[in-house]
């Protein structure tokens, strides 16, 4: 996971879910900070920022997606986004969001998990603070494995309030009577217990993902949902991802994509759909076909 992200082995930790490493930063924030996120961020990056404001007298303040940069103020600590919105594909202006928060002084929590892999993040260039993501999207690792990718300067800025065994510098050395002393210098202090067989799973998944090219996994999956939004005549998103505007029932548009074959989300009257590595320009015409007469131009 480094080697893809491009950062020290030591700045990755391995969680089971996204939102296990997020509950990391909202336990750590205190009454006088204040979190900017999008407004319809998605759940496990927003929850445990409002959990935060409930019990903790944390600020969130929820703003448009593509206003985000411009929203930052010398109040804000903590900006939260997704690189590449889950819901519909567009990609967030990280250079503008980045440099907003340099500029006031806040910290950076980015969920890459429909971007990694895939759209480059350039994470040591823009400085992105952390890092988050699901890795059953475009990594193809099973369900249950995820990251967090913790900058060395901000290890300090957080802390591991779900430390256990596996949270140690040396997990299988001893499990009975430590200290805080025990725990991992580096990310790992993070490291939560992990269901075994899908880590085994992804290992071999992310080798293969390495065994192509950054700009080849980009070029194939960005191209493939570039190529559907121009089947159907609506804008490309600059993403993998690709969010269709439809007309009609959604159980309608629902069996008509199953009964070709199609597996896509339909979120707020949209077909959501995602290419991924494996995907065919076949794939793209299946779709387009279905879809062409339903879509809201």
């Amino acid at each position: 996971m480094a080697e893809i992200l491009s950062v020290p082995t030591d700045e990755i930790a391995l969680l089971p879910a996204v939102s296990a490493g997020v509950a990391a930063l909202a336990a750590s924030l205190r009454p006088s900070d204040e979190v900017v996120i999008p407004a319809d961020e998605f759940n496990s990056l927003l929850l445990p920022f409002l959990v935060a404001e409930r019990y903790r007298g944390v600020r969130v303040r929820r703003v448009p997606f593509e206003g985000l940069a411009d929203s930052v103020t010398e109040e804000t600590t903590v900006v939260a986004t997704s690189h590449v919105r889950s819901n519909g594909g567009a990609v967030q202006d990280l250079d503008a969001v980045s440099e907003a928060a340099k500029a006031h002084g806040a910290l950076l929590a980015v969920d890459a998990t429909h971007s990694a892999g895939i759209v480059p993040l350039e994470i040591q260039r823009r400085g992105l603070d952390v890092v988050y993501l699901a890795a059953y999207k475009h990594l193809l690792c099973p369900r249950g494995v995820a990251f967090m990718r913790l900058a060395r300067e901000h290890l300090h800025r957080l802390q591991p309030y779900a430390a256990s065994w596996r949270s140690t510098a040396s997990p299988y050395a001893s499990y009975y009577g430590g200290s805080l002393d025990d725990l991992a210098s580096g990310a790992a202090q993070f490291d939560l217990s992990l269901a075994w067989h899908a880590w085994v799973g992804a290992r071999e998944s992310l080798r293969f993902l390495l065994s192509v090219a950054e700009e080849e996994r980009r070029s194939w999956s960005v191209g493939l949902a570039s190529r559907l939004a121009e089947h159907l005549d609506i804008p490309p998103t600059g993403s993998s991802v690709l969010g269709i505007p439809v007309e009609g029932e959604d159980r309608e548009v629902r069996d008509l994509l199953q009964s070709a074959g199609v597996v896509a989300s339909m979120p707020l009257g949209q077909v959501r759909v995602s290419f991924h590595v494996y995907n065919q320009p076949a794939d793209v015409d299946t779709v387009a076909s279905v879809l062409r007469d339903h879509v809201v131009r």
